[in-house]
């Protein structure tokens, strides 16, 4: 998920309120952080830790998911951002943004902090054109920052981050494809030449296509085919830096804009960055931003937004699949059906719960839906979905719940009934499931699991269990229209070829 969601918040709010020459827009020292709408300060995401609880934090929590933006006087002068204390030597980096125009669609990064380590303040010159000013984190880590000023009319140098620090110095590193394995640039040079005609078919015998740290491998014209030998010996990973994590640079895999037509079979495709040094970190295996898409007998490693479905009204189709993962590892919007797929829930280290879905399902699309697939976990508590943005829809028909890995809970009687209650930025649209059952076919599923979702003090009432006339509509013609017949018909002809390696 990208911080891009978070600039539309501004198209909801009618009038904003410009900050001052000389401002301090927000300041945390013990009352508990609210908005700012005198200072025209917006915020999602506060830490509240009384001393010596957890880590004593104070101020907005800049994740993920975190954001904070407001509009300042049209004169330049210095943005001054001062970090919380942090715990251990995690280390903490924000990027600031602005846009023009008076819609906030199109960001542009004007500056970066150094990484520090612990509280301090850093600088970011302002102009006097750069107005509508935008703060996310940079890097893989969660900062938090405790007081935003802007001061008119001061000058500021900026003064060189350490060696190796900062504006993701060493992060983003050219690959020379000559360095990689025969394998990978066999691999790399067959996709440049079916780019450039389209409607070609690679075949790759088993084997490990190791792209190291290159991310963003993309698949850019209508009708290509990537057949391996089997799911499970023809493998195409790469290891990105950890601290590169994000949702838009570090996909294994990418289907560019409006491409048509994509067919993945027999693959393992693997995004091995580590998670774990964090216990967080956006590492995608395909990013899928076209439609039309197929994936058969496609196994899909990765741990957080494994599978980033991002096309409004983009069609996709996945048969026999396995993803794995553990936040939001099934991400996105489109009309997306998935028959017969196994979804693994891989451990957290801090013991936190799984999250198999985000939705972002725009007003038309049809959202995840999911028939006849197994959820099998190594996490103790998973969820089947939480909303992202825009209207989310998810449903699960007939799922299968497989405590070979561990056994597991739908619910911790807390924020997780089955689905997550709080929203992430919306409430869902449309949550749903039916007859979910054991491995020996026995529903387990409750008749009812009236539940109320909630977002910023606004709530949504919903019995997430459907009927079987509700479950009915569901079905893959209805997610996929005219085009789910000719996805049966194309998988169909694949396997009927004869594969020659």
């Amino acid at each position: 998920m990208t911080r891009r969601f978070f600039l539309f918040i501004a198209l909801l709010i009618s009038m904003w309120t410009v900050a001052g020459s000389h401002d301090l827009l927000w300041d945390y020292t013990t009352a508990p952080p609210v908005s700012n709408p005198d200072n025209g300060l917006h915020f999602d995401g506060i830490v509240n830790d009384a001393q010596g609880v957890k880590n004593g934090l104070k101020g907005i929590k800049l994740n993920s998911s975190g954001w904070c933006w407001f509009t300042k006087a049209p004169v330049a002068g210095v943005l001054k951002l001062t970090f919380g204390p942090r715990s251990g030597l995690n280390r903490a980096s924000l990027q600031v943004h602005t846009w023009s125009g008076e819609q906030p669609m199109e960001e542009t990064r004007i500056g970066v902090t150094c990484e520090i380590r612990k509280s301090g303040t850093q600088c970011i010159p302002l102009t006097a054109e750069q107005n509508n000013i935008f703060i996310t984190r940079l890097l893989n880590m969660e900062a938090v920052l405790q007081r935003i000023e802007f001061v008119e009319g001061e000058t500021y140098v900026p003064v060189p981050c350490d060696k190796d620090k900062g504006e993701e110095q060493g992060l983003i590193r050219e690959v020379n494809i000559d360095s990689l394995s025969d394998n990978a640039r066999f691999f790399i040079r067959a996709l440049a030449d079916a780019n450039a005609g389209g409607n070609k078919t690679i075949y790759l015998p088993n084997g490990l296509y190791d792209l190291g740290e290159l991310t963003l491998t993309a698949i850019e014209a209508d009708g290509i085919s990537i057949i391996g030998e089997s799911m499970e010996g023809t493998i195409i990973r790469n290891a990105p830096d950890y601290q590169l994590e994000s949702i838009s640079k570090t996909a294994t895999l990418r289907i560019a804009n409006d491409v048509e037509g994509t067919y993945l079979q027999n693959l393992t495709i693997e995004n091995a960055l580590d998670y774990y040094a964090n216990n967080n970190g956006r590492a995608v295996c395909l990013w899928d931003q076209g439609t039309k898409t197929i994936c058969k007998n496609v196994c899909l490693l990765s741990h957080q937004d494994t599978y980033y479905s991002d096309a409004v009204g983009g069609l996709k189709y996945f048969e026999d699949c396995e993803i794995h993962g553990t936040v939001d590892y099934i991400c996105g919007d489109g009309n997306v059906f998935f028959n017969r797929c196994l979804l693994y829930c891989e451990r957290r280290g801090n013991d936190g719960a799984d999250y198999i879905t985000a939705s972002k399902a725009a007003e038309k699309d049809k959202g995840y839906v999911f028939e006849s697939c197994t959820i099998r976990s190594e996490c103790p508590v998973v969820s089947l979905g939480r909303s992202w943005r825009n209207a989310p829809k998810c449903v699960f028909l007939r799922t299968t719940l497989d405590l070979s890995a561990g056994a597991f809970a739908l619910s911790d009687n807390k924020n997780q009934q089955r689905w997550t209650l709080p929203g992430m930025t919306v409430m869902p649209f449309c949550f749903g499931e039916y007859r979910t059952m054991d491995v020996k076919g026995k529903v387990i599923s409750p008749k009812k699991n009236e539940v109320i979702f909630h977002y910023r003090g606004q709530e949504r009432p919903m019995n997430t269990i459907l009927t079987a006339k509700e479950a009915k509509i569901y079905t893959m013609e209805y997610v996929l229209g005219e085009w789910a017949k000719e996805a049966k018909n194309k998988i169909q002809s694949f396997n009927n070829k004869k594969q020659v390696q």
